[in-house]
């Protein structure tokens, strides 16, 4: 009995990157801003990051990430000093209409990576039009999201989460 409660406290004096699966490349939910940044060399801190929903924190961004054709900026958010998402941002954005073909390039690039979507959804008439599809792949969730941002203007973004079921 001694053994049995040792062992389960081994086990939740474990850091969480030990259960976590892969966020994006090499990267695993759970990671340090140091560990991370030994991975890539080139991924800068930032001082006054974003901060989501989650109150996780953007602390590190990397410039010039090619996907499908694209430029996006990188950007690792922490929750309690710990990676729990990546998100890749497109550079060059443009009205609603214009990124949808990136949106689908985008679209098929994770089909043939993850398989057909989870769930995907366009919302493309009022005030804010939005699509959205996204892949559960093991213990993580992609995401896309393209949100229009104004007449000539839109958010395009990746996001890479851990995902533990509904």
């Amino acid at each position: 009995m001694k053994q049995r409660l040792a062992g389960l406290l081994l086990l939740l004096m474990l850091p969480s990157a030990a259960f976590a699966g892969s966020l994006w490349g090499p990267f695993s939910a759970g990671m340090t801003t140091e560990e991370v940044t030994k991975v890539l060399d080139d991924a800068y801190p930032i001082e006054e990051g974003d901060r989501l929903a989650t109150n996780a924190v953007e602390a590190l961004r990397r410039d010039g990430v090619e996907l499908a054709g694209e430029s996006f900026t990188q950007r690792f958010f922490f929750l309690n000093d710990q990676l729990s998402q990546v998100t890749l941002r497109l550079d060059d954005t443009r009205d609603f209409d214009a990124m949808l073909t990136t949106l689908e390039a985008l679209t098929e690039k994770m089909r043939d990576q993850y398989g057909e979507e989870a769930d995907s959804e366009l919302r493309d008439s009022g005030p804010i039009r939005q699509a959205t599809a996204s892949w559960i792949d093991g213990n993580q969730r992609v995401s896309i999201l393209l949100m229009s941002m104004g007449e000539d203007d839109s958010l395009l973004n990746v996001n890479y989460q851990p995902y533990t079921g509904d």
